[in-house]
């Protein structure tokens, strides 16, 4: 039994782990359940992810635990797609690193480009991943998601600067992160097979259940979705936070 978990607005939001978590978690450790982090967020490297976790929840994670869009995106690039020109933070960066990709920020060389969030976003630096694009160069999305969840409410996401890009380039980008192909690619790399998929967002989390057989979806009301919002019976089960789907999970009930 593995449980693919969220993390903003399910483990955590910014800085801040949610009521219950860390308990939650210790119970799923201790009761042999492997737990995988995905994410959409492309922010953070593998390393930065766990010792995120760790930190607010005192439940030590290791990086091989956490899978990112990041990780997803350049699981679609080849040996062809390089250079690169990267759109994003330290996740999108170094996994073009670890990919063995070289980089660029010339948008005259760049084969392929790859857009996370950043908030660092600059006018030109959408002008130059849009005469990329525009050159023939791969256009390849960490995610679209519109928001993501923080202390003090929502907060434009990656999907936002993608957007942008797309209207400028006057193309549509290939999406890597949850619930596509690619993603689920990376995870049934890790050896998953049975799984609960314990997340915040319809169109990312309960859709990723969706597409598998045998993955199960818990939607937890703690993020972007509440309990009045349209198409909550897509998900399996529908709790109010993570401790309560973990509850869910360890009693192992089989969908109606």
């Amino acid at each position: 039994m593995n449980v693919l978990c969220d993390l903003d607005g399910v483990v955590y939001r910014g800085q801040r782990a949610l009521a219950g978590v860390p308990e939650a978690l210790a119970r799923l450790d201790a009761a042999g359940i492997d737990i995988f982090f995905i994410t959409n967020n492309s922010t953070r490297t593998p390393q930065a992810g766990a010792d995120k976790i760790t930190r607010l929840t005192g439940v030590p994670v290791s990086p091989e635990r956490v899978l990112s869009s990041s990780l997803a995106a350049v699981g679609m690039l080849g040996p062809g797609d390089g250079p690169v020109l990267p759109v994003g933070e330290d996740g999108v960066s170094d996994a073009v690193e670890r990919a063995g990709l070289e980089s660029t920020s010339d948008p005259g060389r760049a084969r392929a480009v790859l857009v996370g969030l950043t908030r660092s976003l600059t006018y030109d630096l959408i002008g130059d991943a849009m005469n990329a694009i525009r050159n023939g160069a791969r256009f390849i999305a960490t995610n679209d998601d519109t928001t993501f969840p923080t202390e003090d409410g929502l907060m434009p996401g990656a999907g936002a600067i993608v957007a942008a890009i797309a209207a400028a380039s006057g193309r549509r980008p290939e999406v890597a992160g949850k619930p596509n192909e690619p993603m689920r690619r990376l995870i049934r790399s890790r050896g998953v097979g049975d799984a609960w998929v314990i997340g915040d967002r319809l169109d990312t989390d309960v859709a990723l259940a969706t597409h598998e057989p045998d993955w199960r979806s818990i939607l937890v009301l703690t993020g972007v979705t509440d309990g009045a919002a349209d198409r909550v019976d897509e998900a399996d089960f529908v709790v109010a936070d993570f401790s309560a789907a973990v509850d869910l999970v360890l009693s192992d009930p089989q969908p109606s």
